[in-house]
C-alpha cells in the first residue's frame, strides 16, 4: 500500500509539472488551439478544392454523355 501511495504521488507531481509547463510555454493551450484551427482551415481548403474539381469532372462527363 505504501508503494502505491508513493507511485501515485510521483504520477500526480509529474502531471502537475506537465500542466504547468504547457500553460507557460509559448501561450500553452492558446498556441495549441491556434495550431489546431490552422490545421482545420487547411483541411477545409483542401476539401473544397477536391469537391470543386470533382464537380467539374462530373459536369464534363454528363455533357459528353449527352452529346
Amino acid at each position: 500500500m505504501k508503494k502505491a501511495m508513493i507511485a501515485a504521488s510521483i504520477v500526480g507531481a509529474a502531471a502537475a509539472g506537465v500542466i504547468l509547463y504547457m500553460t507557460r510555454k509559448n501561450g500553452g493551450m492558446k498556441g495549441l488551439m491556434e495550431k489546431a484551427g490552422s490545421a482545420a482551415d487547411n483541411a477545409r481548403r483542401m476539401a473544397n478544392r477536391h469537391l470543386r474539381k470533382s464537380q467539374q469532372k462530373i459536369n464534363t462527363m454528363v455533357n459528353e454523355s449527352m452529346a
